[in-house]
């Protein structure tokens, strides 16, 4: 019996403090303020910065998800400079993968926040770095 109160009061302070699994994900997130970070190379992309080596991507992205059916989704990856088309799923641990036309995303929900990482690999420029999304709108 204390081993099962050992175990339970173990899971009381555990599960609330790692990742909380995605839900009902449809509506517009954006990034946070201040909760970014990453590397750039190259040319620039989705924004105005000068050429070369960079860190820190404070871009404000938007994630636009439309529409949500079981475990996929359909949205829409946004910089100040437009939008682009992007498809993902929800995978059994909660986490979330994204592509866009030329990036990979992956997402994990901490709380009400969502950690979006992307990669884009390329030759004129490439971009892997992290921004916490909060949601704004339903």
């Amino acid at each position: 019996m204390r081993k099962l109160t050992v175990f339970g009061a173990f899971l009381l302070i555990v599960l609330p403090c790692s990742a909380v699994f995605a839900g009902d994900l449809v509506g517009e997130w954006k990034a946070v303020e201040g909760k970014n970070y990453g590397a750039v190379s190259g040319a620039p992309g989705h924004s105005v910065r000068p050429s070369g080596q960079h860190f820190s991507t404070a871009i404000p992205w938007v994630l636009k998800i439309t529409s949500q059916k079981n475990g996929g989704f359909h949205g829409e990856w946004c910089s100040p400079k437009g939008c682009e088309p992007l498809v993902g799923v929800i995978r059994k641990d909660g986490s979330l993968l994204m592509v866009d036309e030329d990036s990979t995303l992956h997402g994990t929900m901490y709380g009400d926040e969502m950690e979006v990482c992307v990669t884009e690999p390329g030759k004129s420029s490439r971009v892997s770095a992290c921004n916490m999304m909060k949601k704004v709108t339903k």
